[in-house]
């Protein structure tokens, strides 16, 4: 076992090698060369660059094993990479693109390469797309990934990148420390406008690492790099694994003050190495695109991805953030690092959180509780939660010392409110889901940095005005108050006529809480207790009383309790909130606006033309259960009994000899139905 550890770790090694050696290789190609790829068939040639590698770099005598090993991966990363042609007609250009931008419109004076490499069907494939102060141009065949709706996920990372790298140099100066440039990686980079935006439009970065494990999207990258004149020492291409990039700049001498996940799906798999090479003190920006999973539809595959079993309810957009978060932070304890979350949002059909990353073992002490479950009512939807952990503070006046010497934790009660395992109000049973982030979600000192900036520099941002709503929602949140309810929840559960959002909010401010939206949806986001909001509406019911309440139903339970506090409906100043006349929750621009293809990489046979839509169209019900006919089955009564008194009115075949009885689970459903017309004949 230990040798063949060993090797599987030498064999590791030597790919990584392999990649860096071979990418200088292709660079240098590149740089070189003019036209287009052409793909190399001969296996002499594989063969020459995997032994030449060998004999040069590999100081073992036998090496057989490592060849074995590792010629599948040189070949399918390096060797197939084609061989470009010498292009010896074309003359030298300020840029270096092989596909012809004639239409495209834009300020900076360029010049581009002969396109008779490309035939008239590629031509057509050619699409480009100008977003901020970018242009990038790709293959409609789904070379790469490229999705219009992430643009205001692409302007609210400026944004916060941006007053990060301000907030940063501001913490650098009161320590006494110079300020200085920042070093960014974009793991998963597809076309690379993200990262061209970044280097034009962000001011104080050093140098971006912008990588892709498929090569054509690398070669997208360097196309549209060179085509909207950005520095090849400030935009960097890579061709790796994001996993294993991230992995190899551990090392704090190595580390990225910011790093930007922006998967396709689930982020989970790439999140540990992410906590690990980002400085300490740095900025992680992570999307997740699967927010079904995350907000309950597939409770196991989120437990599986995220750790956590979500929620599906009201609030279950609020909780699949919270469940990033706890993803987040419960890797970077592993590595005695924490995090505090900046902006953490629920965006059209994804979640996009942006954290700081600090070393302290102290602070992953406190983790556990900063992480909570919550209770939750099958019936009437209230609910209850109980962190993971408790801290508690032992003499010094209750202040915490600098070493967390006086600082015991505990693990925690149940909540005195939650005496069984049934609701307090109406009786029901209780879902049990988390864990999760309990703690603030946003920081609102610089949510209104975001505003200031937003507002001093309007024209920067194409979503300027998307951003300036939900920013404003969000930091208008209240930081402690964990979920929310819709505002027509009550009235639903007990059957009453709704109340006004505003008529609700002052009651509760009436009442001496505070209230407030949320990001997500206008909602009752609010620290009063559960009861106090059942008895708003309860005192409603007494005016407008509800009818055909069911029997044992949530309703009822909650209708026969005592009214225990004395509402007040008198419209308060403030229930509009502070800011009433920002529009905080604007429409989509298109219909259909979520999720695009996957990229292919230029693989396969993926139509362009097929939209999300056809695909629905295509799939939908696609693996719904077909029923059979009941006149594909033979009648249970013929069988046994040879007759049947339905006659000609049963829905069952009587022809015997035609069809084949099946096995026994299908006589018995066929007994069931049977049975149930039996019954209903004799009624009639």
């Amino acid at each position: 076992m230990n040798n063949r550890s060993l090797l599987l770790k030498s064999s590791l090694l030597l790919q990584l090698q392999l990649q860096q050696q071979l990418r200088l290789i292709t660079t240098t190609t590149s740089t070189s060369t003019r036209g287009r790829f052409q793909t190399s068939n001969n296996n002499n040639h594989h063969n020459t660059c995997i032994n030449n590698y060998y004999n040069n770099n590999n100081n073992n005598k036998d090496n057989t094993y490592y060849k074995q090993t590792n010629y599948s991966y040189f070949k399918r990363n390096y060797c197939s990479i084609e061989k470009k042609e010498m292009d010896t007609t074309t003359t030298t250009t300020t840029k270096d693109n092989d596909i012809e931008l004639t239409d495209q419109t834009t300020t900076s004076t360029t010049s581009t390469t002969s396109t008779d490499t490309l035939s008239t069907e590629e031509k057509k494939n050619i699409i480009s797309i100008t977003e901020g102060s970018a242009t990038i141009v790709y293959n409609s065949q789904n070379e790469v990934f490229y999705n219009p709706v992430q643009e205001f996920n692409r302007d609210l990372s400026i944004l916060m990148i941006q007053l990060f790298i301000e907030q940063r140099n501001k913490e650098l100066k009161e320590k006494g420390k110079p300020e200085r440039k920042f070093k960014l990686l974009e793991a998963l980079s597809a076309t690379g406008l993200r990262s061209i935006r970044y280097a034009k439009e962000i001011e104080g970065l050093e140098s971006i690492l912008t990588n892709d494990i498929e090569p054509a999207a690398v070669e997208s990258i360097k196309k549209n790099r060179d085509y909207n004149n950005v520095d090849p020492n400030l935009l960097i291409p890579n061709l790796g694994d994001a996993t294993m990039v991230m992995y190899q700049h551990r090392d704090p001498r190595k580390q990225f003050d910011i790093v930007d996940l922006d998967p396709y799906g689930a982020p989970s798999i790439f999140i540990d190495g992410a906590v690990q090479s980002v400085a300490d003190g740095g900025l992680l920006c992570v999307t997740a695109t699967d927010a079904a999973i995350l907000c309950g539809n597939y409770p196991e595959t989120c437990y599986a991805k995220y750790g956590s079993v979500p929620l599906k309810g009201d609030a279950c957009h609020e909780m699949a953030v919270r469940i990033l978060l706890h993803t987040i932070e419960t890797h970077a304890n592993r590595y005695k690092r924490h995090i505090v979350p900046v902006l953490s949002m629920s965006i059209d059909f994804y979640v996009r959180v942006f954290v700081r990353v600090y070393s302290s073992p102290l602070e992953c002490k406190k983790s556990f509780s900063r992480l909570s479950n919550i209770y939750s009512c099958v019936g009437c939807g209230s609910f209850r939660t109980v962190p993971l952990g408790q801290l508690e503070i032992v003499g010094n006046g209750g202040v915490e010392k600098r070493d967390g010497s006086n600082i015991k934790y505990k693990t925690p009660m149940l909540n005195r409110h939650m005496s069984s395992t049934t609701c307090e109000f109406c009786k029901k049973g209780l879902h049990v889901a988390g864990p999760f982030w309990s703690a603030p979600i946003h920081n609102v000192d610089v949510c209104k940095s975001a505003l200031a900036f937003v507002e001093k520099h309007p024209a920067k941002f194409n979503t300027a005005k998307k951003i300036f709503g939900m920013v404003t929602a969000a930091a208008e949140e209240l930081p402690d108050a964990l979920f929310y309810f819709k505002n027509d929840h009550f009235s639903a559960v007990l059957h009453t006529t709704s109340l006004p959002g505003n008529v609700i909010r002052s009651a509760i401010l009436n009442g001496g809480y505070r209230v407030s939206s949320s990001h997500v949806q206008p909602c009752i986001k609010t620290d009063a207790p559960q009861d106090f909001l059942w008895d708003i509406y309860k005192t409603h019911a007494k005016n407008n009383p509800p009818k055909n309440i069911a029997a044992q139903s949530p309703a009822q339970a909650i209708l026969q309790t005592d009214i225990k506090h004395t509402i007040d409906f008198t419209l308060h100043p403030k229930a509009s909130g502070e800011t009433p006349n920002v529009p905080k929750y604007l429409p989509n621009p298109k219909d259909n606006w979520g999720p695009g293809s996957r990229a292919t990489g230029g693989r396969g046979n993926a139509s362009p033309s097929e939209s999300m839509i056809d695909k629905r169209a295509k799939n939908q019900g696609k693996n719904r259960s077909k029923k059979e006919s009941p006149a594909s089955l033979l009648c249970k009564r013929i069988r046994d009994d040879g007759s049947c008194p339905s006659g000609k009115f049963c829905k069952f075949s009587h022809d015997q000899q035609g069809i084949d009885n099946g096995t026994g689970d299908q006589n018995l459903g066929i007994q069931d139905d049977h049975e149930n017309q039996q019954d209903n004949n004799n009624k009639q």
